[in-house]
This record gives C-alpha cells, sequence and structure tokens, in this order.
C-alpha cells in the first residue's frame, strides 16, 4: 500500500467547516490526507485542469452554483476522480440524484465524523477505480468484437471474390473450348489459303481477349503485379481498367513520387496493396453505384509520415447513415486499419461522394509473416 497521503480537493465555500474538517481528520488520523481547499465551483474547475488529486468533497451550494449542476460539471471537468458530496442538506431525492450522476457518496454534515467520512474516501477511490477498470474491460472487449466483425467482413469479401473469380473462370474455360473447337473444326477441313488465314486471324483475335481482358482482370483480383512498379504505374492503370465506364483524372505529387523512384522501399508494400485496394474498391462503387461523369484520384504530399489519398466523384452521392453499413466502406476502413491507417466516407445526395484515406510511410507492425510469404523464406 503507498505511503503517499491521499490528495483531497475540498470545495466548501465555509472557512469554519473547511478547518473542522481538516483539524478533525489530522487528529484522527494523522499524514493521511493532503487537503487542498477552495471556496467556489470556478476556483475547483480551475484546480481540476491543472492539478490532480485523489477524490474530491464537494458541496453542492457554493456561491457560484448550487444543487446538482455543481456534481455535474465537476465530474465532467474530472471524469476519472472520484466524488463524495458533503452539504448540510439531509435530502433523500437529492442524494440519489447524485449518485445517479456519478457521485460515489452522500454524506450529511453533522452526521459523520472523521473516520467515517476517511473510511468514505477511501471506499469512493476504490470504487472508482473498479468502475475504471470494468470501463477498460468493456473497451477492450468492444474493440475485439469490432476485430471480429473485421475479421467477417474480411472473410465475406474473400468469399465473393472467390465466387467471382468461379465465375469468370468458368466464362474463360467455355470460351477456351469454344476456341478449341473453331480450331479442331479449321484443322479438320482445311480449305483455301485466305480462308484459313482469316479464320486463324479470328481464333488469334480471340484469344488476346481473353487474355487480356479475363485473365488479366482475374490476375488483378488476385494480386497485381503492377504494385511492384511504383506509385505512377498502378495509378495509371485505374485508367485503363475503368476506361469504358468513367473518366479519371490522376494527380499524384511530384515530390512524393521523386522521392519514391529514389528510393523504391518509400511506401512499404503492405501499405501499397492498401491504397491500390481501396482506390479500386472506391472506383467500383462509383462505377456501380454514383452515376459520375469524372473521377479525381489524388495522393497529397506527405505529411509528417503520413500519406493520403482521396477519390473524389462528381456523382449523385448518398445518405452516408442509410449506407453506414455497407459492406464496400467497411472494407475499405479494414484494409486502412489493417496497416494501422484510417479510411472515411464523405457524401451527401446531390453532392457527389470523397473516399479519403490516410495512411503511413512506415512499415505496420505485425506485418512479418507477409514479408517472409514475399521473401520465400520459412
Amino acid at each position: 500500500m503507498s505511503s503517499e497521503p491521499t490528495k483531497v480537493l475540498l470545495v466548501e465555500d465555509n472557512w469554519g467547516e473547511a478547518h473542522l474538517l481538516y483539524k478533525s481528520l489530522e487528529e484522527a488520523i494523522p499524514g493521511q490526507f493532503q487537503i487542498s481547499h477552495v471556496l467556489r465551483l470556478s476556483d475547483a474547475l480551475e484546480y481540476l485542469w491543472k492539478e490532480t488529486c485523489h477524490v474530491v468533497l464537494l458541496d453542492l451550494g457554493l456561491p457560484d452554483s448550487h444543487g446538482i449542476d455543481t456534481l455535474v460539471l465537476t465530474r465532467a471537468q474530472a471524469p476519472s476522480v472520484p466524488i463524495v458530496v458533503l452539504t448540510g442538506s439531509q435530502d433523500e431525492a437529492l442524494a440519489d440524484q447524485a449518485l445517479k450522476e456519478g457521485a460515489q457518496d452522500y454524506l450529511v454534515k453533522g452526521q459523520v465524523d472523521s473516520n467515517i467520512l476517511a473510511r468514505s474516501m477511501r471506499y469512493a477511490i476504490a470504487r472508482k477505480t473498479a468502475e475504471e477498470a470494468l470501463v477498460r474491460q468493456g473497451v477492450a472487449f468492444a474493440k475485439v468484437c469490432q476485430l471480429e466483425h473485421s475479421r467477417q467482413r474480411l472473410i465475406a469479401v474473400h468469399e465473393l471474390v472467390r465466387r467471382d473469380i468461379a465465375v469468370q473462370l468458368d466464362d474463360v474455360r467455355e470460351k477456351f473450348l469454344r476456341l478449341k473447337n473453331h480450331l479442331q473444326e479449321i484443322l479438320e477441313g482445311m480449305g483455301s489459303a485466305s480462308e484459313t488465314s482469316r479464320e486463324l486471324s479470328e481464333v488469334v483475335k480471340g484469344l488476346n481477349q481473353v487474355i487480356e481482358q479475363q485473365v488479366g482482370a482475374l490476375s488483378r483480383q488476385l494480386y497485381p503485379s503492377i504494385l511492384t512498379q511504383g506509385l505512377v504505374p498502378f495509378f495509371q492503370s485505374f485508367c485503363d481498367q475503368f476506361k469504358e465506364a468513367v473518366s479519371i483524372e490522376i494527380d499524384l505529387d511530384e515530390d512524393l513520387l521523386r522521392k519514391e523512384k529514389a528510393d523504391s522501399g518509400l511506401v512499404p508494400q503492405q501499405v501499397v496493396l492498401a491504397l491500390y485496394r481501396i482506390a479500386v474498391e472506391a472506383l467500383t462503387n462509383v462505377v456501380k453505384h454514383a452515376k459520375a461523369s469524372k473521377v479525381t484520384v489524388r495522393v497529397d504530399p506527405p505529411r509528417e509520415g503520413w500519406l493520403r489519398l482521396a477519390v473524389r466523384d462528381d456523382g449523385q452521392g448518398f445518405d452516408l447513415e442509410s449506407a453506414s453499413s455497407g459492406l464496400g466502406m467497411a472494407t475499405m476502413r479494414d484494409y486502412a486499419e489493417a496497416v494501422n491507417g484510417e479510411c472515411v466516407v464523405q457524401s451527401a445526395p446531390g453532392g457527389g461522394t470523397e473516399v479519403i484515406a490516410v495512411l503511413p510511410l512506415s512499415r505496420p507492425p505485425g506485418m512479418e509473416c507477409l514479408d517472409a510469404c514475399e521473401t520465400g523464406e520459412n
């Protein structure tokens, strides 16, 4: 147990009662309490702003405040400090209200001695400590639940991606089968050289379309190899991916590009991947929902070790409250939080939409397993 005295802030406008309280505590329990005394609520709030204490003894009837508001204002100023109400009013209703508003105890002057008062303050401190511990446990539990929800969302997204890839692979398979049959027919009934050449050209053209449009798209979904080529190529690739649906303007900070050219590891690979996934998800949502004619993808100059991505469209916008639980928005937040960043969406009906992601220019902790996979280590 600590040998340091308990620091008490006594808020009492009566000098005589304050002196009597201090004297009785010191005589009964010498050296256990260090009391600071103020006369007004304003002085108490100023003290609590600048100093620390273990417990507040609070009179509810002060020159500049009266009643339960005195407690509410004190608690708001120092929510982690236990408060014992010590007042001359024997009002059961007021006592109940004070306890509901966060007071740890309610004592009536003249009905308690120094030992009861000291015990009340010790218990108040212990109860407040226990309450704070419960709050911390609750916050920790909420974070665990949030992480579980994020994991469930990521699993859902991965399953959607797998389903889409399976559908696309079935389509690719069908097209390859048709091309194979076409080639078989050409081989079985060789006609004139010009006709054969034309038929083969059509087959080659079909193969190129399958390879470029579908196999390439599948590769990008799994892991876009262009990410290893730097920021400029992968951001410019958006123009090709979405050129049929919307006009995209790319705005990259020149100083960042120069630094990245000099240091290819300036932006960690996990952060580059998060940038890519968030931008692709934002652009996909624009194409599906926004009815936009133009989108700007912008990367602002790094600031104090952070990178800022903004995807802004001129589309129809939407009500954030009604769409806050959407999987796409949650996925973008998950990708940002996975590298210790943040992602927010700003939108309003008729006002377009902007997705903003702030990501660190540093390697996120806990990524050793990914690094090992990238380098081929066991």
